[in-house]
This record gives structure tokens, sequence and C-alpha cells, in this order.
């Protein structure tokens, strides 16, 4: 009978253990949540941009042509914002650190840039341009008055509104003659900016350009040509990703000097509670605690080589995603990955 027993206990202690295990399994997983994001038809290349509303549990996702796309419920279900403003590629978003339901959003192959007050509900066109790539706004003045804009895959392209978007002066021909694309600029302050020069068109140079006085002149400050939204963290520490070479380039001085911290991480990184970084090389998350100089990896790997990532600091999850061909909606376009 005590043999029966222990037998009995043992199989018991063994299919828990084996439930555990299951249940952890399924835990690391990476779970698709595409669902019904972009409606039934996409424009080209799908999901164009993800970003997580800062202390929220929402995610909002740019689908190519289809708009912006908000989920609160973990990916579960997908609510369109807005109408049918924003038909672009989507390429920004950039949130009111003071209110999160305020952001601007810029997009290529469309018109671009937009301002919402009311989280996505509603948007106003900022003046009368299109084709944009990366947007950047004046946090420093509680107004929001100063924003600049890169327009898409072009030279000297930089844009500049001092009256809240209402209207646009071209400050990018400022810069030299023969830079490459003026596509991802940074706002220090109304008169202190950073821009990239970097892209594919030929002979044009590579690097980082500095103006103190807004936009009227510049320096190179570096001959590296990074790509994409630099992070700027929370301790005031710039980030941006060389996309010839590679390289994760770093500045502590606003911009002025650079150098390369690392060659871990093949993309822009993002901020996570406690100032660490983390980022992706290939199809694994890494994440930094000594700004940049060292990486781990963590959680298990993405299903695909992705495009980008995003983290919910209150849902306690990553997102990943990758473009595609496919104006279907393709499955496991969007994945998710919870820490919890």
């Amino acid at each position: 009978m005590k043999i029966v027993l222990r037998s009995a206990l043992a199989l018991a202690a063994l299919l828990a253990a084996a439930a555990l295990v299951a249940v952890e399994a399924r835990a690391a997983e990476w779970v698709d949540v595409t669902h019904n994001v972009g409606g039934e038809k996409w424009g080209a290349y799908g999901v164009h941009y993800m970003s997580t509303v800062p202390h929220s549990n929402a995610v909002i996702a740019g689908v190519s042509e289809a708009g912006l796309w908000m989920s609160a419920d973990e990916g579960a279900t997908w609510k369109k914002l807005g109408g049918n403003e924003i038909r672009s590629r989507p390429d920004r978003i950039v949130y009111d650190p003071k209110d999160p339901a305020i952001f601007w959003v810029s997009g290529c192959y469309g018109d671009s840039p937009f301002r919402t007050d009311d989280g996505g509900k509603t948007f106003q066109r900022l003046g009368n341009l299109s084709h944009s790539d990366g947007i950047a706004v004046d946090f420093t003045d509680p107004e929001r008055r100063t924003l600049l804009l890169g327009l898409h895959e072009q030279s000297q392209s930089l844009e500049l509104s001092t009256d809240k978007g209402k209207s646009w002066t071209k400050i990018g021909s400022h810069l030299p003659d023969n830079t490459n694309h003026s596509s991802d600029p940074v706002v220090i302050d109304s008169k202190t900016f950073l821009v990239n020069t970097a892209g594919w068109k030929p002979k044009a140079s590579l690097g980082i350009y500095h103006s103190e006085d807004a936009g009227q002149t510049w320096t190179e400050v570096s001959n590296f040509g990074p790509a994409g939204q630099a992070l700027v963290a929370s301790d005031g520490a710039i980030y941006w990703q060389r996309i010839w070479g590679g390289g994760l380039l770093k500045s502590t001085d606003e911009g002025k000097t650079w150098k390369t911290v690392s060659n871990t991480i093949k993309d822009n990184p993002i901020e996570l509670p406690g100032n660490r970084l983390a980022g992706a090389n290939g199809d694994q998350i890494y994440i930094s605690s000594d700004g940049g100089e060292s990486w781990t990896k963590v959680g298990p790997k993405i299903p695909f080589k992705p495009n980008g990532i995003v983290f919910s600091d209150k849902g306690q999850a990553f997102y990943a995603w990758r473009l595609s061909d496919n104006m279907k909606r393709p499955p496991a376009s969007i994945v998710r990955w919870s820490m919890k």
C-alpha cells in the first residue's frame, strides 16, 4: 500500500512539475498579436512603426495607408485612431512628456505631420508638408512652439516651425551641399538642433551636424552616419545607431561629441525602467545596464528578424514587428513577449 501511495505521489509530483514547465514555456513564448490590426487590407510594407503609450498598457501600431491602431488589451484587439486623416506610412510618434494624450505623428508617402491632443480621437494636420521621416519637438518650451521635420530620403531637407506647426521654413539648405539624407532631427532646445546625414545617395557624405543658432549654421560633429529614431535617454545621453559599418554611437554633451560604445545591437535602442537600454540583434533582444557598454541576452528568440521593438512599462512586455509585402494582414506581423 505504501509503495502504491509513494508511486501515486511521485506521479502527481511529476505531473505537477510537467504542468509548471508547460506554463513557464508558454509564458516564455512570443505570441502573435496581429489579429485585426490595420483592417482587411494594408498598404506597402504593412506594419511600418510601433510605439507604446507612456504610463499605460496601450500600444499603437502604424499600418501603411491604414492609419494608426491602438490596443489596450495586450494586442488581443485593435481599434483605429481618428478618421482617415493619416494615410501615409507612419514613421514616428513623439509623446508630450507632460501628457501622453498629446502626440505628434510623421510619415512618408502621404500628408505629414499631424498632432492630437485627445489621445488619437482626432488629428490636426500641421501645415501642408508631406513625405516625412523624423519629427522632433522642443519640450523645454511649455508652449511646444519649435518643431523639426526631416523629409523622406532627401538631402538638405530639414524643415523648421516656430509656431507649433502652422508654418514651416526650410533650414536644410544651410547644410553642406554634398551631405546625405537629413531625415532624423533631434531638438535639444529652441536653438540647439542635431540632424543626421545618412542614406543611399551616391558619393554623399555621412555624419551628424550640430547647430546652436536654430539651424542657420551647422557644425559637423561626427563623420559616422546614423539613421532612424535617436534615443534621448532620461539621463540626457543620446544614442544613435550607425547604418554603415555598425556600432552604437553615444553622446553625453548634447551631441557635441560622440563615441562608439558597442556593436552588439543592430538597431536604435529603447529605454527601459531603471536607466537600462534594450535593443535587438537579429532575432535576439539584449539589455544593457551600463549605458550601452555591455549587453546581456534576455528572453526567447523572436520568431523573425524584427524591424523594431518597443516595451510597455506598465504591461511589462516587449512587442516586435516586421514589414511585409503582403497587403492582406499576414499573421505574426506583430508579436508580444510578457516578462510577467
